[in-house]
């Protein structure tokens, strides 16, 4: 008589958990690269949020903009430039909002507009 064998489903579990993990794991680096192969950002994450200093980055590597996280959250002065390099402007975060000041640069690297913020909101 024929007995049946279940070791099959087993296998096919352990090999569909294998694929998910796989699968699910590389997606992190969905969209990090241009498709010229420029990476597009670097940074680190901890327990799923951003930490540490994040870099952004234009399509021919430029420096787009620069700033650290802590615990997922903006922290510091965060700085964007345009695609030639150049500093267009610095902001100052604490607790994922704008805190202190901001500026704003012309082309030529002179300040046009200094800003102070709260919480969010223009103080000054």
């Amino acid at each position: 008589m024929y007995k049946y064998n279940s070791y099959h489903k087993i296998v096919v579990i352990f090999l569909v958990i294998f694929w998910a993990i796989f699968n699910f794991s590389q997606r992190n680096n969905d969209g990090l690269y241009y498709e010229n192969g420029q990476i597009k950002r670097t940074g680190t994450t901890k327990k799923s949020l951003n930490e540490g200093v994040w870099t952004w980055y234009y399509e021919d590597g430029t420096v787009q903009m620069q700033g650290e996280f802590h615990i997922g959250k903006r922290e510091g002065v965060w700085k964007q430039y345009d695609n030639k390099g150049d500093l267009t402007t610095t902001s100052t975060y604490l607790h994922n909002e704008l805190n202190g000041l901001h500026i704003v640069y012309d082309t030529t690297g002179k300040e046009t507009t200094r800003l102070i913020y709260q919480n969010d909101q223009i103080i000054k």
